[in-house]
């Protein structure tokens, strides 16, 4: 090996090592930006709070179809509050089969589409350490 082989030899070896780098950086941000990309959004401890709220009232609807329209206009409104509007979807499909209920229409969810919804919306309650409880809506 002469001389002027090394330093073009070292040359490639340390462009390879750059590239390897530059890479790996490349595919690292990548991966973070996908797994944040599709994590359920975080809702703050005050949304996950009203939320649980929101449900609990669900249990207190009164029986006439007035009244009921009357608590649904005062839900959505209370519901409008929360920042995070994938878990107030949650919870309004959760207070819809409430209302729904009440009003003598439909029938109420089953345990597996009940554990659903609330795994669903617990999900968005992780970072703010708040467990929402869904309890049965009574058949």
């Amino acid at each position: 090996m002469t001389a002027l082989a090394r330093p073009q030899h070292s040359k490639a070896i340390l462009f390879g090592v750059i590239a390897l780098l530059l890479f790996t950086a490349v595919a690292v941000a990548g991966v973070s930006w996908w797994n944040e990309r599709n994590q359920p959004s975080q809702a703050s401890r005050t949304d996950c709070q009203l939320a649980q709220k929101l449900v609990d009232s669900a249990q207190k609807i009164p029986g006439d179809k007035a009244a009921v329209e009357k608590w649904v206009k005062s839900e959505r409104q209370i519901r409008s509050q929360l920042d995070d509007g994938y878990l107030g979807a949650n919870i309004s499909v959760y207070n819809g089969w409430a209302a729904l209920h009440a009003k003598g229409e439909g029938t109420p969810p089953q345990k597996k589409e009940l554990q659903q919804l609330a795994d669903e919306a617990n999900s968005h309650c992780s970072t703010a350490k708040v467990t929402l409880e869904f309890p049965p809506i009574a058949s």
